[in-house]
Formats: C-alpha cells, structure tokens, sequence
C-alpha cells in the first residue's frame, strides 16, 4: 500500500484530522501502525462544523470514543460554518473548509501537533483536477492536491485508490461513520465522485492514477515557471514592479503573484490577466483597472502594479513656514543670503509668488514653464521627467490657476527665477511622512 511517509521526520507529532469517515479512520489505524517504525507520535484533531446538527454531533462522539479505544490524544473543535457562509458570502464547502483549516493552524500554534494529516486520497486528487478544470483553472489549479502544503499539512495517502481503503477497513473489521452529504450531488465536488467519475472509470478504469500522473506534471511546470515569474518582480513599499519583456506564461504568473501581494488572492480573471498582457505591449502611461481599487500601468520597461486611492483634492493658501498636506511636510524658508549654487535645491523669488497662489495637487489644464521657457502641460513635463502617472496627482505643487510656479521636490518654473533684481529668495523642501498608495 503506498502511504508516504516521507513529510513525517523522526520525533514528528502528526495530528490526523480525524471527521470518522472510512479515509480518515484509514489513516489513524495506518500512522499509528507506521509510527513505531518511523518513530513519530500520532494525536488527532475533531473539527464539528455544525451543519448535520444531532448526526454531526454522533459522529465526533464516534471519534472521541475511538481516540479512547486507541489511547490516541484528541483535540475538538466545534465551529458554525453555516453561520460563517452566510457572512461571508462563500458556498457551504468553501465556508467549512476554511473554518476546518482555521482549527488546523491553531493546533499547530499551540505547540500540540508540528504536522496536521488530512486523508485526501487518490479519488480525492481526481476530483479536484476535474473541479478546477471546469472551473477554468490555470496550470496551477490542474496540479490537484498537494502532497505538503505550507509545510505543516500533509497529505500521506494521497496515491491510495478509495478500493484499497474499503478492502483494508473490511479485512480489519473496522468500524466508521458517513457522512450523509457525502450523497448530495446539490454539492459540486459529490457531483464529480458520484456522477462523472464513475462514468470516466467505466471506460478508462486507470483514470485517477493518470489524472494523479497529470497534476504532478502541471504542478512541477508550473513551479519552474514560477520560479521566473519570481526573478522579474520587484517588491517596493506599495507597489510591485514586473520588468519587460517577460514570456506571456511568466507575465501572468508574476502578475498573479503580484496581485495576491495586494489583497487579490481568489477573484481574479483571466480577463485581467490578459490586459495586464495587452499593457506589456502598449505604450508608457496605459493603465487598467483590477480588482479592489488595485491598477496596472505600464511604466516604461515594467508593469507596475499598485494600491490606488483617491488623493483629497486639497487646496492651501501659500505661506511662508511649515505646511503639513496629504501625509508629507511642505517647507518653505526665507534663505538669509542669496545661494550661491541654486542647482543644490529648488529656489525661487518670494517676490514673483501671486497673493493668490495655492499649495494643491495636479489638475487636468494645468501649464508649467521650464527654465529657459517654453510652456508646455504639466501633464507632458511629467513625461518628460518620466514621473509615473501613478505618482503625479500626489505630487504638490504651488500654483495661480492653472499656471504652476513650482513642482515639490522636482522644478521650479521659470516665472519664479531667481535673477539679478531678486531680493528674497525662498528655498521649498517637500517630506513625506506616508505614502498615499499604500
């Protein structure tokens, strides 16, 4: 019987979540046969997930019995993953498993367990590809059930045929309980086992060893471009950055892996992937819109993709002094003597700032003359200056309208140049204390 135990080392405690169905009684019997050889300790885990009421409650008496019987230690957890469903707008399934898994990690946190084994089997595996296939999964979906996952869940009968654990439990005499959804085909996944499978194993009586044979090989592919997609992203503070070219299979991983950094974890589309594709090859400054406020633009030879939020449109009059605006400090000093190298910061003439200039942010319309001259939008300036259009509207500037005498932290206009006649001469200084796309 081929029962991996490779994922258990020697000392392991692998606590096997135990529901008292035929696959996970299979497993306690299994390990607790196996540990004496491998030396590692095996306990038991009970999630109650409160959906079959008074049957869901027989079954964990079931199990706690059983653990009794075979001195094996048992931790129970009782959770309401209807309730939970309903709150958090996800299927019955999605709602227990989560909740299932939430038990699981504490467990381990506890320091009671350092393994959780789940009885996911050959069949199971099989399922799983199937679900994920016609759901539209990508490569990543098709490689099924891990054999580990984050290295604490294990998964040590995965290539067991389902025929195997009934033979063995019938040998034995073992006793077990079922579970009476596992009969509703209303549930996708029974569904597949119930209806399909047996039809596909009708013709091809191999078929979940050549699905299991499947999901390792998209798995393994997929791991090794993903492991390029990881070499071309750059994680900043609020933003990851995909540099160009990439090959379209390692574009849309990185992308997706960037996207889950930002909160995007399950809802994505294909459709975003395939304008985060049409980006990479349009010009500097495109942009498209994600999900959850999350944007992609393309900056020159990467995709950047990042957090937006809406810059407050706010508007201060101009004074000399401290001025504290959108999370950064504006600075603005009276110099006691006239610079002598005005390239070491941005200077200008006090005198030729309107009474009616403002400190605010950019908007469309907005002029700005280059030293020199020559008034082009500020739009084109931050073009010109390869300022990403993320960027610009959380760059302050001082203005008279729609003529912009100042641009924190980048250039001073021409209009306020510092020249012969000049008799004060102010110096602007731009901090910031947060980032607004964060």
């Amino acid at each position: 019987m081929n029962i991996d135990l490779s994922k258990i080392k020697y000392g392991d405690i692998v606590a096997v979540a135990l529901s008292g169905g035929e696959d996970s009684v299979f497993l306690l019997y299994n390990l607790l046969e196996l540990s004496t050889v491998k030396n590692f300790k095996v306990c038991a885990i009970n999630v109650e997930h409160g959906i079959r009421g008074e049957e869901s409650l027989k079954d964990s008496m079931f199990v706690k019995d059983l653990c009794l019987k075979l001195q094996v230690p048992l931790y129970t957890y009782s959770v309401n993953a209807v309730e939970y469903a309903k709150e958090n707008k996800l299927s019955l399934e999605q709602a227990a498993r989560k909740l299932r898994y939430d038990c699981f990690y504490d467990l381990l946190e506890r320091g009671k367990c350092n393994k959780i084994a789940t009885a996911h089997h050959l069949k199971d595996n099989a399922e799983s590809v199937l679900f994920n296939l016609f759901r539209g999964s990508g490569q990543k979906g098709l490689g099924g059930i891990l054999p580990e996952y984050d290295g604490k869940i294990i998964r040590p009968i995965l290539s067991v045929e389902k025929q195997e654990i009934k033979a063995y439990l019938k040998e034995k005499g073992i006793t077990f309980v079922t579970d009476s959804t596992n009969f509703d085909t209303d549930y996708t996944r029974n569904f597949i086992r119930l209806e399909l499978l047996p039809k596909i194993n009708q013709i091809f009586p191999k078929a979940e060893n050549s699905i299991l044979k499947f999901s390792e090989i998209a798995r393994e592919d997929d791991e090794f471009i993903c492991s390029f997609a990881e070499k071309c992203l750059t994680y900043e503070k609020s933003n990851v950055k995909i540099s160009l070219p990439q090959h379209p299979s390692v574009l849309k991983r990185a992308s997706i892996m960037a996207m889950k950094s930002l909160g995007i974890t399950k809802d994505w589309e294909k459709a975003h992937l395939d304008a985060i594709l049409a980006l990479a090859k349009g010009e500097t400054g495109k942009s498209v819109n994600l999900k959850r406020n999350v944007v992609a633009v393309k900056e020159y030879d990467t995709i950047c993709i990042y957090k937006e939020t809406i810059t407050k449109q706010t508007e201060k009059i101009f004074n000399l002094g401290e001025t504290e605006i959108n999370g950064g400090l504006i600075q603005i000093k009276l110099c006691d003597t006239k610079p002598v190298d005005l390239k070491s910061g941005l200077y200008g003439d006090l005198d030729k700032i309107p009474k009616t200039a403002v400190i605010r942010f950019f908007k469309n319309g907005d002029k700005f003359t280059k030293f020199g001259g020559g008034t082009k939008s500020l739009s084109d300036f931050f073009t010109d200056m390869k300022i990403p259009v993320r960027e610009r509207r959380n760059i302050p500037i001082i203005a008279d309208g729609d003529n912009v005498l100042l641009v924190f932290g980048i250039a001073v206009s021409d209009k306020l140049r510092v020249d012969k006649s000049t008799n004060s001469v102010i110096q602007f200084n731009y901090k910031i204390f947060r980032s607004t796309n964060e």
